[in-house]
């Protein structure tokens, strides 16, 4: 027998990612967009921890064509795995790694004139066409030019024979809060873009397709959706920050595990690293496979679910295990199947609840879950 065959991956912890629902939110963020505009599916950081590549392929079957990465080690992996749609590298590309940039045919960000100066003179060195798209500063203040440069440089560039410019965009901080500072400083990062997009085309510049609205500026800002938009966490089903619900979407994403150990915690024992937890009555515990190695945090202090009951964490966090009570749960046994993130009969644990008790966001949880949690695409 071959080492690993006959392996179940339902044994100690694992992801369970279900198609459907993904496909069912991409279909919905698109009959909610203007016809005139297309999606950006974001799959940067391993498809939000879902799994870039299988996601991208689930998407791409459905219509998908066009899709968002963070470097490009994230395109090649898209590209060896057979992925042709367009591709856009959100953040810089070193200049040891533009062989590589200029074979994978993708869209790379310039984000800096100088950067882009340097990538128009290698690419004439090596006979090559790279396309572009320009991201501009209106306020994030990170990756961008800032938008009351001098147009005259951004012109020469554009004009350049080895850079073809496909594309403009920007980045909202705080599209996803409703304090009405918040909301007020939105408006002026989009002012800020169409502005540079008009001065722009005025001294001829061509734009090309534009794009500023990411998940949360698509439900709570639709009107700035332009010909793009990159959704990210709504394609996965789930928040980030406050995010109106005008397209109903659903989360993606399950982890489960398996009751390893059942045993009664006597009243006044202590339970886990630095004996944090104790009990005035005698607890029924179960420990559960899962740990901080699997991407969980220690800080979190939530629940899970066996047999639709929801049963508190109670203990730390170890690397490998979770300590539970399961003391309101009838004929618990060995075994029993464990929803740590998910629904379970009428119960859920949702990634926003995670989050919260976590004292996080969304997308920093869901893109902790390690390669040790087996994916399955159900």
């Amino acid at each position: 027998m071959e080492v690993g065959e006959g392996m179940d991956f339902k044994e100690r912890a694992w992801i369970e990612i279900d198609r459907a629902k993904l496909v069912r939110n991409f279909k919905r963020i698109n009959e909610f967009l203007p016809n005139n505009t297309s999606c950006i599916c974001i799959v940067k950081a391993d498809g939000y921890g879902h799994g870039a590549v299988a996601c991208a392929k689930i998407l791409a079957e459905n219509g998908a064509n066009f899709f968002g990465v963070a470097s490009i080690e994230e395109a090649v992996e898209l590209r060896i795995a057979g992925i042709v749609g367009e591709i856009i590298i959100l953040g810089h590309t070193l200049p040891r790694q533009l062989p590589d940039l200029f074979a994978l045919d993708v869209i790379q960000t310039v984000g800096d004139v100088e950067y882009g100066y340097k990538l128009a003179d290698y690419a004439s060195k090596h006979n090559h066409v790279q396309r572009i798209h320009l991201k501009i500063d209106t306020g994030m203040h990170r990756l961008g030019i800032a938008d009351k440069k001098d147009l005259t440089e951004i012109n020469v560039l554009t004009q350049h024979p080895n850079i073809r410019l496909e594309g403009c965009f920007s980045h909202f901080s705080v599209a996803d809060s409703f304090e009405d500072s918040d909301v007020e400083f939105t408006y002026l990062q989009e002012k800020r873009f169409a502005n540079w997009l008009t001065r722009a085309s005025e001294v001829g510049v061509d734009v090309g397709k534009t794009h500023i609205a990411a998940s949360a500026a698509i439900v709570n800002y639709p009107e700035f959706v332009y010909d793009y938009v990159r959704p990210g966490v709504l394609l996965y089903g789930f928040n980030s920050g406050e995010m109106k619900h005008l397209i109903e979407v659903e989360q993606v994403i399950s982890i489960k595990s398996r009751i390893g150990k059942i045993d009664i915690l006597p009243k006044g024992e202590t339970i886990g690293y630095g004996r944090t937890y104790s009990s005035d009555v005698n607890l029924v515990v179960a420990t559960v496979p899962i740990g901080y190695g699997d991407g969980l945090h220690r800080s979190y202090r939530g629940d899970v679910i066996i047999k639709g009951i929801k049963c508190p964490i109670i203990g730390r966090i170890s690397m490998d295990q979770i300590t539970v009570d399961v003391s309101e749960v009838d004929e618990v046994k060995l075994f029993d199947e464990v929803t740590i993130l998910g629904q379970d009969g009428n119960n859920s644990i949702t990634m926003e609840e995670m989050a919260n008790k976590t004292g996080t966001i969304t997308n920093e949880i869901a893109t902790h879950f390690t390669k040790r949690l087996h994916r399955i695409y159900n």
